[in-house]
């Protein structure tokens, strides 16, 4: 989306010159994406694990992942890009529009949805982990990507083309096994989009009165 940009470096997105928090930050800052209890060693692996993973399905989605080097660099990796392409394979999944930034003006907040796509003939949106998906709360993260795209349409074309074309998508969760395995958890909750905002209206609220809310965000995102 035009004026929308993102550092990886420090995880920070702006719109058209404001700081915005991020969806998964929103989620660590409410608390309910929580590995503070997690050794920092295991924390660090696994964060490896679901970067590169993640990294392989995005360049497989657009069709430019050499599947046999990737194997080939990553063994103990393999097995979860393994269970994607079967996922794709098994249950006629599509991607189309993949790693896509979308931002909420009104709401004041950025994230990156994972993919949208067609699964079976059917409009899907879907956030693949390496992890178990509650541990980082799939039901309401897929919402926010989900209710974020949605607002996006109205001024960016790719988006308005998928949800014209798609108006009813449902969310999804694919878990990924190391063994080459895959589960799917769907998510039909009507009430997961309020519920994520309620918590992006509670960070502007303290960030109006607490500037150290920032700080804060910062602090649970590292």
């Amino acid at each position: 989306m035009i004026g929308l940009t993102f550092d990886p470096a420090t995880h920070i997105y702006t719109f058209e010159g404001e700081r915005l928090p991020s969806v998964t930050g929103m989620l660590k800052y409410g608390g309910l994406i929580d590995f503070s209890q997690i050794p920092a060693d295991i924390l660090a692996a696994a964060q490896r694990r679901g970067s590169t993973v993640h990294q392989a399905i995005h360049y497989f989605n657009e069709n430019d992942l050499d599947v046999e080097d990737f194997v080939r660099k990553f063994p103990d990796y393999a097995g979860y890009l393994q269970a994607w392409i079967t996922f794709c394979a098994q249950e006629h999944f599509l991607p189309l529009l993949n790693e896509y930034r979308v931002v909420s003006r009104r709401h004041r907040v950025a994230g990156t949805l994972d993919t949208l796509g067609v699964l079976n003939g059917r409009p899907v949106l879907i956030d693949y982990a390496t992890g178990r998906p509650e541990d980082v709360c799939k039901n309401l993260q897929t919402a926010a990507y989900l209710g974020l795209a949605m607002e996006a349409s109205l001024e960016d074309r790719k988006l308005q083309k998928f949800f014209n074309s798609y108006p009813v998508v449902k969310r999804k969760a694919v878990a990924l096994h190391k063994d080459g395995t895959f589960t799917v958890e769907p998510y039909d909750e009507p009430t997961d989009f309020r519920e994520f905002l309620a918590l992006t209206t509670a960070f502007w609220v303290v960030a109006k009165h607490r500037p150290r809310a920032w700080r804060e965000l910062a602090e649970v995102a590292a």
